[in-house]
């Protein structure tokens, strides 16, 4: 049997949609909205405009090993500094790694102060966490976790242990059984002596437990051991973060020294230019050597420029406006501090420090074709009381923004500086892969969804403008309701097969089988779910975590794209040909209000009963004609300042 090309066009359209899906769920970014986020509400002193709601992350609910990967492998050569220092620097990351994993104690001590973590104290944040971070408890159970998994431990000799370990000296050598096992390979026979008394009676001070084969004890086989602060033991700064058991998950907002915001700033993202740019004065990007309004004053001088709040471009002028934070894949500036400077040259790409001195803040590639921006972190390593190498280890992939979006840029400095920063060299690369949950780099599958060949990257199928389609719809759906932030009253549609609300710009049904897609993929998103669809009223920061404009933006680029391919090739009762031109949008905006199966042109409405299906498709018709094509989607900071008003879901056939 032949399958027509339509069928064809059709299956090759839902392929794309769901690799698409199926790849985007796994990219860990924030601005994809996989790690949890959290609204922030801003005062707006700079103009007359209300407070503004901005979404960051959410750093009691991050930790290093829920980051992304790396993007790029390295290594140091520690040797010159071995001797010094006292321990070999030497490093290796790989790309795809996580901070934990290449990060050690010594690194984080001055930003987080992670060393004053006990396991004890470790494990009870971790408990306390686990239902949001989905933390395994038993991974940080120390009855069950063996002492070979906390390889710090098999350097400590027995003298520092008894120093160290509360109440251990005093305790019999036979309840300690790592100890006993260490003395018996040694053909010492204590077991009935403390092990004050062991320590006293034979010269077995400098013994370290790493002789021993430690996979068959527990670290509950040394009492008390999980109360030791980790800086008591020697040699803790040498440790990777992930040698440390349980300290990759918890959140860096809950460590010792707490990752928070510096200072209140948000500001406006008004256009982003590329590295064809040069000579730009008035930045607001650096390093904490250089300071942080360092000039390029050569070539390659890509720039967010970034206006205040009021969102009126230059005809309100204000002494925010005009600031530019320069690209730190194309310009570099002094960094690091002691010894550890000369490491990378001593240059680190510009960027800030509006989370604190963990890593750096970089803008990486402004995108003037499509008016957005990457950003990205970068780590350092330090050796306790002998400085810190400049910024360089990166970039771990981070918030994406588009012209409009609100970003975070913390305390501003009037002070300025006489040295510029320098080219990097770095070349502009095309948009035409990913970055996956390990930070590898992955080809874009070129899906392509009309037989003109455009791909949902044009943003146009069939003639139809997507991002114009996109605004028209939520004009009808969540202006001046919320936009991104819209929640319906609970309803049942399809005989009460389907039950819940509609959410967000589009005001998707919870059970829309594209929203379930990206929804049930985040940690604790199938619960959400059942939670709604039993009448659960959903919060702001719910559905920012759990459906984020990012993913709302997708799930309708790629239900659109099978409305549309579907729809053209039935046929319009009024005309008796297929759906194409305005019919074909008013067609798709009926399925979008009232289901794949509603009646064409039908009297049917909502559970408000504003509009019928066929005065849906009229509306959004209109509307998509006085479109401009902007689309004014804000992929991580959506600006939304009134206050919204629940709307509903359920026509005659549901969606």
């Amino acid at each position: 049997m032949k399958i027509p090309k339509a069928w064809i066009s059709l299956l090759v359209v839902i392929a794309c949609i769901i690799y698409s899906i199926a790849a985007q769920a796994t990219i860990n970014t924030i601005g994809d909205g996989n790690l949890p986020t959290r609204i922030v509400e801003v005062a707006n002193p700079q103009s007359r405009l209300p407070a503004t709601k901005v979404l960051l992350p959410d750093w009691s609910r991050i930790s290093l090993a829920q980051l992304p990967g790396i993007s790029q492998s390295g290594a140091i050569d520690g040797s010159p500094y071995s001797q010094t220092l006292g321990y070999d620097l030497s490093r290796t990351w790989n790309v795809g790694m996580t901070p934990d994993q290449y990060l050690k104690l010594g690194d984080i001590s001055e930003a987080l102060q992670a060393e004053e973590f006990s396991l004890q104290a470790i494990q009870a944040i971790a408990l306390g966490t686990q239902p949001e971070a989905n933390t395994d408890i038993n991974s940080i159970d120390s009855n069950k976790i063996a002492l070979s998994e906390f390889p710090l431990i098999g350097e400590q000799t027995l003298s520092h242990l008894a120093q160290v370990v509360p109440e251990l000296a005093k305790t019999q050598v036979n309840n300690i059984t790592p100890v006993a096992t260490l003395l018996k390979s040694h053909l010492i026979a204590a077991s009935n002596l403390t092990l004050a008394q062991v320590l006293t009676q034979y010269e077995v001070g400098q013994m370290k437990l790493g002789q021993i084969n430690l996979s068959e004890f527990s670290i509950s086989s040394i009492p008390n051991l999980d109360a030791v602060q980790l800086q008591q033991f020697t040699g803790w700064m040498n440790s990777n973060v992930s040698d440390i058991p349980g300290l990759g998950q918890v959140p860096l907002g809950l460590m010792p020294n707490p990752i928070t915001e510096i200072g209140s700033l948000v500001m406006r993202i008004d256009v982003v230019y590329g590295p064809a740019e040069n000579r730009r004065n008035n930045t607001i990007s650096g390093s904490d050597v250089q300071g942080f309004s360092v000039p390029c004053t050569e070539k390659d001088c890509a720039y967010l420029e970034l206006d205040d709040l009021e969102n009126t471009g230059r005809s309100d002028r204000g002494k925010l406006e005009g600031k530019q934070w320069i690209s730190g894949k194309y310009q570099e500036v002094e960094g690091g501090r002691g010894i550890l400077k000369a490491v990378n040259n001593g240059r680190e790409p510009t960027g800030r420090l509006p989370f604190g001195k963990a890593f750096k803040v970089v803008v990486m590639e402004p995108d003037e074709t499509t008016d957005t921006v990457d950003t990205a972190l970068f780590f350092r390593f330090c050796a306790w009381r002998m400085g810190c190498t400049p910024y360089f280890i990166g970039p771990v992939p981070f918030f994406s923004y588009k012209v409009n979006s609100l970003i975070f840029v913390g305390n501003l400095s009037e002070q300025r500086t006489n040295t510029a920063s320098l080219p990097t060299g770095a070349t502009k690369e095309p948009k035409a892969s990913t970055t996956n949950r390990t930070g590898v780099r992955e080809k874009i599958n070129p899906c392509t969804f009309s037989s003109a060949s455009q791909s949902i990257t044009d943003q146009s199928l069939s003639g139809i403008d997507l991002r114009s389609l996109s605004n028209a719809i939520a004009e009808i759906e969540s202006a001046g309701s919320g936009d991104y932030k819209a929640i319906g009253i609970h309803t049942c549609a399809d005989g009460g097969l389907n039950c819940g609300r509609a959410l967000g710009r589009y005001q998707f049904m919870s059970y829309n089988p594209y929203a379930v897609k990206l929804i049930a993929a985040k940690p604790g998103g199938q619960e959400f779910l059942s939670q709604v669809e039993q009448g659960h009223q959903a919060t702001e920061a719910e559905l920012f975590e759990f459906f984020p404009p990012a993913d709302q933006d997708r799930a309708f680029m790629a239900d659109m794209a099978n409305k549309i391919q579907v729809t053209q090739e039935q046929i319009d009762p009024a005309t008796g040909e297929p759906f194409t031109g305005e019919r074909l949008i008013e067609r798709v905006a009926q399925k979008h209000f009232g289901g794949d199966y509603s009646k064409v042109d039908g009297n049917g409405s909502d559970a408000l009963g504003r509009l019928s299906l066929k005065d849906y498709g009229k509306t959004t018709l209109a509307s998509y004609r006085n479109s401009n094509s902007d689309n004014r989607t804000l992929t991580c900071s959506p600006n939304v300042n009134s206050s919204y008003i629940s709307t509903a879901k359920n026509t005659e056939n549901g969606r």
